[in-house]
């Protein structure tokens, strides 16, 4: 699969040591290629000998100092000026390296999603955000349009924010099971080969192919682990490029911040431990 920005290339390799892939979803149905903000901004910590990965979800609205600018504004403005800016923004938000990244839109997940044949995802309440079909609590099957549906849905849940982004977590883990399972992984080219040009990543193919080959020979289970960073919401003045007018903006707490950074330095380090 290609989430993935190759920055892996200082010794490492993707079969023995965990890297992390800092996932981009931009704003846009158009060109994934076009500038537009980073409204989905997840970080997957990955360990491929253990067959673990830690999903890190930073809110759209974090108040965070782009890279580019020196100055704090929302983390999904950092994307008007490239993916690069984001990426350089979120390690220096959390203390890390990014290794890969791969740059999404709305389009990229109805294509992949739908190139798999469908992924089976839990809700944990009844919908009504997709026209075709309900989404019903309990396991649904899903295919493309209804993926980014549940995926964009907010409205419906007290937590708002929070509630999607958990939402978004899990249609991505559902997305690495169905690519981890041997009917698919054995056909991984065609895949890539049916989404090409709805996506944007510079992990080199080789890499790709490494995984795949391990997942082959291993056919092993991945477990996953979930994690957000959370905050207080503020209306207030001051951001970088809107700067006299009242925004909302989420305050990230520096608890949960710090919480964060251990999390992904303990899957970088192979350690074990459990999201509280």
């Amino acid at each position: 699969f290609n989430y993935f920005t190759c920055l892996l290339d200082r010794g490492g390799s993707v079969l023995k040591d965990p890297f992390c892939v800092y996932i981009s979803g931009i704003d846009s149905r158009g060109s994934v290629q076009e500038v537009s903000r980073s409204d989905v901004n997840i970080l997957m910590t990955i360990n491929v000998p253990e067959h673990k990965v830690l999903l890190t979800s930073i809110p759209r609205d974090a108040y965070v100092t782009l890279a580019d600018a020196s100055q704090k504004d929302k983390l999904t403005h950092s994307g008007l000026t490239g993916t690069q800016n984001t990426v350089k923004t979120v390690e220096n938000f959390l203390d890390i390296d990014i290794n890969y990244y791969a740059r999404v839109n709305f389009e990229s997940l109805v294509e992949v999603v739908d190139a798999l044949g469908g992924v089976d995802v839990y809700s944990d309440k009844d919908l009504s955000v997709w026209n075709g079909q309900p989404i019903k609590e309990g396991w649904n099957h899903m295919n493309g349009q209804m993926a980014l549906a549940f995926s964009r849905e907010r409205h419906a849940y007290t937590t708002g924010d929070r509630h999607r982004a958990q939402n978004q977590q899990a249609v991505l883990q559902a997305i690495i099971r169905k690519m981890a399972s041997p009917a698919i992984i054995t056909h991984y080219t065609d895949i890539l080969k049916s989404i090409e040009g709805t996506f944007v990543t510079d992990m080199p193919m080789n890499e790709m192919a490494r995984i795949a080959n391990d997942q082959l020979n291993t056919n092993a289970s991945w477990s996953f682990q979930s994690s957000m960073v959370a905050g207080n919401g503020l209306m207030m003045k001051g951001g970088y490029y809107m700067p006299d007018t009242r925004l909302y903006y989420l305050i990230p707490d520096e608890n949960s911040v710090e919480q964060n950074k251990q999390y992904i330095k303990k899957m970088l380090k192979g350690e074990e431990f459990t999201v509280e």
